[in-house]
């Protein structure tokens, strides 16, 4: 039985104290379309899932902790790493790649051939509380383009950044960055390639930039992303492309040489599906391709080999963290009577618990685990039965 270490103790730590922040800086340009270092207003209610378009600027931005706060004066601090804009990805955990450009805008507003990237992350929230607010890393490194939040199974809410907006990320084509741009120096996005929404994974961000504010500059129709190039048999496959498209273009995907075993969306552009044991063979040449009926793009053509089934091995995964010492209001926490660890196979959908009815436990395992990979939370309870913010989640495949 394969037994897996998933977490230190410093990676697992339980996060009991306040966390104080100023106000929320406001700007009145609307040239600025990004936002760093400050406290956002959230959208009043109860949402499962909290979803960030940016990147870091400046290198690489380990271990950055977000906070959300809710109404009751409880927060939740989600520890991040972040990778930067120039590349190359890390893939960190809970970041994905949503896009990739060729080129970036200079302090003259000259185009130069970079590629930068625009990075997506997904943050598991508390659904049982109403969200009031998120605060940022006290770090001018890190740069948010767009939020969401969104309740299991309905429709992603924009986040309104206009009153907190403090980067200039996003510029034309032949217009000079202001206020350091993007990354603090001299360069932005371009908005010829952004346009003023990027849809990712079946959910679409709307942009600050200066195609939302005017006119919508001319655009060529982009399609990214990177399809797995294996699946196995009896296991779930799919993928989603990235597509930056001018505004109100009206949108239609086609993939040829799909494989037999597989389904797609003419309108989503997913391809999905599971293979059984008579798919296990290479599905060669496929290609997705995009259209606005104006403008047509293709995702270079990929295999995808179809493998034998991986016999199960349930597994085994050991968790540690260290005591809690205060409250949310930073007095000494004197009643603490154990803890409760929530995880599954899914961020929104934690839906299995163990409980340690011991104060003075710092770890446990978990058993019985399918292969996959499993994400987990531990929260401190005290003797009343009130149980404390969660840690940040973190995951770890089990083979």
């Amino acid at each position: 039985m394969p037994y897996v270490n998933i977490v230190s103790a410093s990676l697992m730590t339980i996060l009991l104290s306040m966390t104080y922040v100023t106000a929320a800086s406001t700007v009145s340009s609307r040239t600025l379309d990004a936002v760093s270092d400050t406290t956002i207003p959230l959208p009043a209610g109860k949402y499962a899932t909290l979803r960030l378009l940016g990147s870091a600027v400046n290198g690489k931005q380990p271990h950055q902790n977000f906070v959300v706060t809710y109404t009751d004066g409880t927060t939740n601090t989600i520890t991040q790493s972040l990778s930067d804009w120039w590349g190359p990805p890390q893939n960190y955990t809970g970041e994905s790649q949503v896009l990739k450009m060729p080129y970036l805008v200079t302090v003259t507003g000259a185009t130069m051939n970079r590629v930068v990237y625009v990075y997506g992350y997904s943050f598991a929230i508390n659904s049982s509380k109403t969200i009031k607010s998120l605060t940022l890393p006290h770090n001018r490194n890190v740069r948010v383009l767009a939020i969401d939040v969104s309740a299991r199974g309905a429709t992603p809410v924009r986040v309104n950044l206009a009153a907190v907006d403090n980067v200039g990320g996003i510029v034309n084509n032949g217009t000079a960055p202001i206020d350091g741009g993007w990354d603090n120096c001299c360069h932005a996005y371009s908005a010829n390639l952004l346009g003023t929404s990027i849809t990712s994974e079946g959910f679409t961000f709307t942009l600050d930039g200066p195609g939302s504010t005017a006119a919508p500059v001319a655009q060529t129709l982009q399609i990214s992303g990177t399809p797995p190039t294996t699946a196995e048999v009896g296991q779930f496959y799919s993928f989603r492309p990235t597509v930056v498209a001018p505004a109100g273009s009206t949108l239609s995907y086609a993939v040829a040489n799909k494989p037999a075993w597989a389904q797609f969306s003419a309108s989503t552009g997913a391809l999905s599906g599971t293979p059984s044991t008579g798919s296990v063979a290479t599905d060669a040449n496929i290609v997705v391709s995009v259209s606005s009926g104006a403008q047509r793009a293709a995702l270079p053509a990929f295999d995808i080999a179809v493998e034998p089934a991986t016999p199960s091995v349930a597994g085994t995964a050991s968790l540690s963290w260290s005591r809690p010492t205060e409250n949310t209001n930073g007095t000494p926490l004197t009643n603490l009577a154990g803890y409760v660890i929530h995880y599954g196979t899914s961020s929104t959908a934690l839906n299995k618990t163990i409980s340690v009815a011991s104060a003075s436990a710092t770890g446990v395992e978990i058993a019985n685990l399918s292969p996959g990979y499993w994400l987990f939370e531990v929260a401190a309870v005290n003797t009343a039965n009130v149980v404390g913010p969660g840690s940040a989640i973190i995951g770890k495949t089990i083979l």
